[in-house]
């Protein structure tokens, strides 16, 4: 008896070699697609590696006018804005591409550091002094370089000058200060945020807003009370900066030395000073926080979201 086999046809013979070598290409486009798969779930990375490069150099001038006002205590908030421009509107961003390289570490360790030391501790306080603590170490030597290029631009006499230290330099005069600055400017994001988050939706015609509308402006004003707790400290990091006869005194002498001049200049010159310095504060931290909050907002949420690959 025979029995009879199904006839395959050309059509078909060429159907099945096209579907194996679909199914070729893909399993050769698997380590690709694996591979963009894990870097949309790294959202803590990809904030600290794109969000802290970005926001850090669009405000070099900002940081530029916080350094120049540590070191000027007679012109008004334009006239300090005027010093950071007055060479062109480029030179603004005058010192800025070493912070902006720096901002990559100094983001990952207020994002992913941050997270961790969080999750494993528990205890959010812990996690902000750990991370501003990492990022002190890991931008200090950048930011006081940053700091005394700005100071020379300005300085009409070579003698005036301030030697540039090494950026590799993890420690120096003023960064007792600095690991306080940042330790309270965290703080809007990482403490403060959540209830200011509350706050908002209380206000009137709050439930017209979007939800990330409602987020971005606790964010923001956060953001703004950590950069007003957080100013003397800046201030006394950026005059230390530019101050080298603190390299020759001891830890007590600095920490004297700098709270002398803290105190003595806002009894001297009053609330102007205050305010000017407040001001110039806050728009540099408001802007840099909530800036890269919602850059890291926004992986997170592509992170949480389906497979796009």
């Amino acid at each position: 008896r025979e029995i009879s086999l199904p006839r395959v046809t050309a059509v078909e013979s060429r159907s099945k070699l096209v579907q194996m070598q679909v199914s070729a290409d893909v399993t050769l486009c698997n380590p690709a697609v694996l591979a963009l798969r894990r870097l949309q779930r790294s959202s803590d990375l990809l904030s600290g590696a794109i969000g802290g490069p970005l926001v850090v150099g669009v405000l070099t001038p900002h940081r530029n006018g916080m350094t120049l006002a540590a070191k000027d205590t007679i012109s008004s908030f334009a006239g300090v804005y005027r010093q950071v421009f007055s060479a062109g509107f480029s030179k603004g961003w005058r010192g800025g591409s070493v912070p902006a390289l720096a901002g990559m570490p100094q983001f990952t360790a207020i994002g992913p550091v941050f997270l961790w030391t969080e999750q494993r501790f528990g205890s959010t306080s812990v996690a902000v002094l750990t991370a501003s603590l990492a990022e002190s170490l890991l931008t200090y030597g950048a930011q006081r370089r940053n700091a005394v290029i700005q100071y020379n631009a300005t300085r009409v006499c070579a003698s005036e000058h301030v030697a540039l230290q090494s950026m590799y330099r993890l420690a120096g005069p003023g960064f007792v200060p600095h690991v306080s600055r940042n330790m309270f400017a965290m703080m809007g994001i990482r403490l403060f945020s959540p209830h200011s988050y509350e706050i908002v939706c209380r206000v009137p015609g709050a439930g017209n807003l979007s939800e990330g509308s409602r987020r971005l402006t606790a964010d923001l004003a956060s953001s703004v009370v950590a950069a007003t707790l957080s100013m003397p400290f800046n201030h006394a990091f950026s005059w230390a900066a530019c101050t080298p006869e603190l390299e020759r005194m001891g830890y007590l002498e600095r920490g004297q030395s700098m709270g002398k001049w803290l105190v003595g200049n806002y009894r001297d010159k009053g609330m102007g000073l205050l305010a000017r310095d407040l001001t110039i504060r806050i728009h540099y931290v408001a802007l840099l926080f909530t800036a890269y909050r919602v850059v890291e907002r926004s992986l997170l949420e592509l992170s949480r979201a389906d497979d796009l690959f």
